[in-house]
């Protein structure tokens, strides 16, 4: 049986360099800017990408800010930002991406082979050291699953991503807990998603569909729920990915830092940043 887990979501953004600043302002320490290399197809060589990537490392899972570094290069970057910026990767844990790659195929779902990414990061809390990251990666054909850059992921040097040093944020965030999704017809699109997770699609009331994952849950809301719930927006081209959920040690610690940052909150059931202060997506924070 495949079991899988929200690893990380991943925000597109034009310029890498405010997304990192916004983030950062939202309380997350980030990583150090690292470059992307990888096969763009599978069975193809590993390249140089012209994308790189900033992230929040969590107890469990993490935040990505990814974005373009070249144009000229390879980057599945570049489609998404040109659709809008903000939230559209969402991965999956999948442990041994060969054994998750039959699973998958196996029950008809559209996916590809295992490619390669790897990526250099800084190592050490100085960070003055480098080692190689190292993924294998499942994409599910976007096309038929516009809801999201789907992917499951497999890591092959987890050491070098989950450092201790960079699981301490000043906003206190501890883990990522859930990926909420906005579609015009909630239970078509959870039940289509659920299909992908290889779970069972929960009612969660009018108009919201819930997805149990091994580590983590997908919500799927009509955008009248959504907005209902979360008062944010706009909305990017719907079906799409809308907002994240972060557990944190003190939601009062998060109230204090960023009023003292002047961002902007929602309070409702947790205190919320719209899509304004983080780069196209919502981010929900809980205790």
């Amino acid at each position: 049986m495949l079991e899988l887990e929200l690893d990380h979501v991943g925000i597109a953004v034009e310029d890498l360099e405010r997304g990192r600043a916004a983030f950062a302002r939202l309380g997350f320490r980030l990583t150090a800017r690292s470059l992307h290399a990888g096969s763009p197809a599978p069975a193809a060589p590993v390249i140089p990408w012209g994308s790189g990537n900033h992230c929040a490392m969590l107890e469990s899972g993490y935040l990505e800010v990814i974005g373009l570094t070249d144009r000229s290069l390879y980057s599945s970057v570049k489609d998404m930002v040109a659709r809008y910026q903000g939230l559209h990767i969402v991965a999956l844990g999948c442990g041994d991406a060969d054994a998750a790659y039959q699973a998958l195929a196996g029950a008809g779902l559209p996916v590809d082979a295992p490619r390669a990414l790897e990526r250099d990061a800084a190592f050490g809390p100085s960070e003055d050291g480098l080692r190689r990251a190292r993924f294998r990666n499942i994409y599910l054909d976007r096309e038929r699953y516009p809801e999201a850059r789907f992917l499951y992921i497999e890591h092959l040097t987890r050491e070098v991503l989950w450092q201790p040093h960079l699981l301490r944020h000043p906003n206190g965030a501890i883990g990522l807990e859930a990926t909420y999704f906005c579609a015009a017809q909630a239970q078509a699109a959870g039940d289509k998603i659920a299909q992908a997770m290889r779970v069972r699609p929960e009612a969660a009331g009018a108009g919201h569909v819930r997805m149990q994952l091994a580590r983590g849950s997908l919500h799927v809301f009509e955008p009248s729920v959504w907005t209902a719930l979360s008062g944010q927006g706009p909305l990017p081209p719907l079906p799409a990915p809308v907002g994240v959920c972060v557990r944190v040690a003190s939601l009062q610690a998060v109230r204090t830092l960023l009023a003292q940052g002047g961002v902007q909150t929602v309070e409702r059931d947790g205190i919320w940043v719209g899509p304004a202060e983080a780069c196209g997506a919502s981010v929900r924070f809980i205790e």
